[in-house]
């Protein structure tokens, strides 16, 4: 007896080989990555950009509208950032307040007041000199914010003892480096009789004042009487008259 064995239709032969060609380079491809190096996934956000505009984003607020009228929301708002980001940098608020006193208002004390006095021969140019720029830039823009120094300076030192020191420590940077300057004309004989300390204290005083009055009325103008009578003062003491005869 004659066995009789039917063809497999060729769809079904073509169907078979079909799969088994998709395993084979299935399991090509899983080998390869086995073999391939793992590649380490790289960090695309910027901590340190994130932080500095958190910070530039307070610095800008505290000083047009105040420190303690801002909030923490406002201030992820305007620094475009999540509120994890804004908890892992600054968990509270006072950390913030610390971080702004310590960068962005220390440079700024530094830029407007320490940094051109190392460029003019005597303390009573460059005080004359910082005047004159501070004064040209408000008029300029058309508005007093106030010394980011002296306003944060108002609101919080009576509040936190920490942020106190911080001011407090900018303070007297700005004190040394006009107390070295006077000392530096005394010891070049270019001024006698004078406190390097006590004239200092009242330049800081007497700017800081005019600036709060300033900020207060929106007009450089007590700035611009407070330049003039510095430099008179300056000149009596630099360059006294002689005594009548």
């Amino acid at each position: 007896m004659c066995e009789f064995m039917e063809t497999p239709n060729r769809s079904i032969i073509l169907f078979y080989r079909r799969t088994i060609d998709l395993f084979c380079q299935g399991r090509i491809v899983v080998e390869n990555l086995k073999r391939a190096p793992m590649i380490e996934n790289k960090r695309t956000n910027d901590p340190k950009g994130v932080r500095r505009r958190i910070i530039d984003a307070a610095y800008d607020a505290f000083v047009t509208q105040g420190y303690l009228a801002t909030g923490m929301l406002e201030l992820r708002a305007k620094a475009s950032v999540s509120g994890g980001a804004m908890a892992y940098h600054f968990p509270a608020k006072r950390d913030l307040g610390l971080a702004v006193i310590r960068s962005r208002v220390a440079e700024a004390v530094r830029k407007t007041w320490i940094d051109p006095l190392h460029g003019c021969a005597d303390a009573p140019s460059a005080i004359d000199r910082i005047f004159g720029n501070i004064i040209g830039e408000l008029a300029r823009k058309g508005s007093v914010r106030g010394c980011p120094l002296n306003n944060m300076s108002m609101e919080v030192a009576q509040h936190d003892d920490e942020m106190r020191d911080a001011l407090g420590g900018v303070f007297a940077i700005w004190h040394e480096a006009l107390s070295a300057k006077f000392q530096s004309d005394i010891d070049s004989n270019r001024v006698v009789g004078i406190d390097p300390g006590s004239l200092a204290t009242l330049v800081v005083a007497a700017y800081s004042g005019a600036m709060a009055i300033a900020k207060a009325s929106q007009d450089v103008r007590p700035l611009v009487d407070c330049r003039a009578e510095l430099a008179a003062l300056m000149t009596s003491k630099y360059f006294p008259r002689a005594p009548a005869s």
